[in-house]
């Protein structure tokens, strides 16, 4: 097989953007303010194109391992950029009040995810707001399927737990009588098929 021409790799590029550009916008975003999560994709689709001939057949879970790893990078460069900023708060007198406490808490799914471990969130996250088959979640992942859905299966139960776990039994995600979402739900993730 020959590598790709230039007008063939801008091709494919140009539909990588198209088809999953929002994808991995809402990935980054879930971490990231919007502009740093602009600033994501742009590094996102930067190592796309660079890599364009390596991408792999199920496209959506390489770009959202790639979006993983940059956004890695980029909480990494932000914990030092606070670490600096911090040393400089000691250094300077800070003549701006703390308006922290008035910024709005999560609602009740962000809450009631933020008390799972990381992994498990960053799992449900790629399997009901990506949509991902097993499959596509295994490539974002960087595992194999069967482990992606040994993964999927505890993050579940995990969160099962959480709601087994609250007061009313009512669980802080359910509306008006709505089922509860994630937990158990999902059987084209369970099958790995579209």
């Amino acid at each position: 097989m020959r590598p790709p021409g230039v007008e063939e790799a801008r091709e494919r590029l140009d539909r990588l953007y198209r088809d999953h550009a929002g994808a991995v916008y809402r990935c980054a975003r879930v971490r990231l303010g919007p502009q740093d999560a602009e600033d994501v994709v742009c590094e996102v689709f930067v190592v796309a194109w660079r890599r364009i001939t390596e991408v792999p057949e199920h496209e959506l879970g390489w770009l959202l391992r790639v979006t993983r790893n940059v956004l890695a990078n980029h909480l990494r460069a932000g914990t030092r950029r606070a670490a600096l900023a911090n040393r400089l708060e000691h250094v300077a007198v800070v003549s701006s009040p703390d308006h922290s406490g008035a910024v709005v808490g999560q609602d009740a799914v962000e809450r009631m995810l933020s008390r799972l471990p990381a992994r498990d969130q960053e799992v449900l996250r790629l399997l009901v707001v990506e949509d991902l088959a097993l499959p596509e979640l295994a490539e974002a992942l960087g595992c194999r399927p069967n482990t992606a859905s040994v993964r999927v299966r505890r993050a579940k139960a995990r969160l099962a737990r959480l709601y087994e776990q609250d007061d009313d039994g009512a669980g802080p995600l359910a509306v008006q009588g709505e089922p509860r979402p994630l937990v158990g739900a999902g059987t084209r993730h369970e099958e790995g098929t579209r």
